[in-house]
């Protein structure tokens, strides 16, 4: 037998129209009448869009995670945080690829919330706040939130303390005794590559440490292997080496080890975002450890507070909140391996 609103209104004892209305979330009507109906609805069988219902009647809820792909670890493990954020919970995950520069890409975010999706991750780094503001406006009442650090932030962001991450490797770096300091940075269109630039400047500065190399690259291997094109031609050498990411530093390690220079005894180097193949790099790789199913959880505690405020809209303050990042020491920079190397 078909289920029609005539047998909710009679099975919650409402009207046919706020039946309507309420499955529809359309007009005035009490959020205590809204669970009714949906609870009624989702007992009698009745087909409702689930996305409609509230919040803690749902069976699943659905958050896309958007970012623009580079080959790699790192988005696999980023995904992989989120996915164990997840674990026990009704909450699932679609990972949708997309590059902000152009209209069309626009009308994609805006997609996401027509196809059913409760909520939206958006890691994209090198968007500006006239980018957020313009997704704002066409994206309007749907939670979403940035993992990517903004300038001047005008949508809530959750990311990982980066600027920390860049003043632990110069901390790193002086305890080892390193004295000369070389960077390897990121896109300088990404602010991640210049907070984690500005914490090993700043720690440099304050301890009497020199910073003499800098190299401007793209967050990939062969722009690691530029950077050592770059350090074998200097005048002066640096002892260590920050890499702005993981794969930069093995790009580093790959061709610096095929032209006989020794790690760390030559050189240090340490990297960041510790993906798993720093644990099997040779020599193993020093990096600063983001803890991305911490990052997960955090996000969705805030996507789901949004999700189950039913009685407000979405509005967004700006707000960021920092997720503390640590030092995973390794052979790239063990001062045991400086000494053995140096036979002292």
């Amino acid at each position: 037998m078909k289920i029609t609103l005539k047998d909710i209104a009679k099975d919650t004892g409402l009207s046919i129209s706020t039946v309507s209305r309420a499955l529809a979330k359309s007009g005035k009507i009490s959020s205590a009448n809204v669970k009714r109906v949906f609870e009624s609805a989702q007992r009698l069988n009745y087909p409702i869009v689930s996305n409609m219902a509230p919040f803690e009647l749902r069976n699943s809820i659905y958050i896309a995670l958007v970012t623009t792909f580079h080959p790699g670890e790192f988005y696999a493990s980023f995904f992989n945080g989120f996915t164990k954020a997840a674990a026990g919970s009704n909450i699932h995950f679609g990972l949708f690829n997309v590059c902000m520069e152009n209209d069309c890409s626009f009308r994609f975010l805006e997609s996401i919330k027509k196809n059913h999706f409760d909520a939206a991750v958006l890691f994209l780094p090198g968007l500006s706040k006239e980018d957020y503001m313009q997704i704002l406006n066409r994206v309007d009442d749907f939670p979403m939130i940035s993992a990517a650090p903004i300038a001047t932030p005008v949508m809530d962001s959750v990311v990982f303390d980066n600027y920390s991450g860049g003043h632990l490797i110069g901390k790193h770096f002086h305890e080892r005794g390193f004295r000369k300091i070389g960077i390897i940075q990121g896109p300088s269109s990404e602010l991640e590559t210049h907070l984690r630039k500005n914490g090993l400047i700043d720690y440099c500065e304050q301890n009497g440490l020199k910073l003499v190399m800098k190299y401007r690259s793209d967050y990939d291997i062969s722009s690691g292997k530029g950077a050592y094109e770059h350090y074998k031609n200097l005048e002066e050498k640096p002892e260590a080496i920050f890499a702005c990411n993981d794969a930069l530093a093995i790009g580093f390690i790959h061709s610096a080890t095929r032209d006989g220079v020794s790690i760390p005894a030559d050189v240090a180097i340490a990297g960041y975002d510790d993906i798993p193949i720093c644990e099997y790099q040779n020599p193993t790789l020093t990096s600063i450890h983001t803890p991305y199913e911490i990052l997960g959880k955090n996000i969705l505690s805030h996507l789901t507070a949004q999700l189950s405020d039913k009685d407000s809209s979405i509005s967004h303050s700006g707000s960021t909140k920092l997720i503390p990042v640590t030092l995973v020491e390794r052979e790239s920079t063990a001062k045991s391996q400086i000494r053995r190397a140096l036979g002292s």
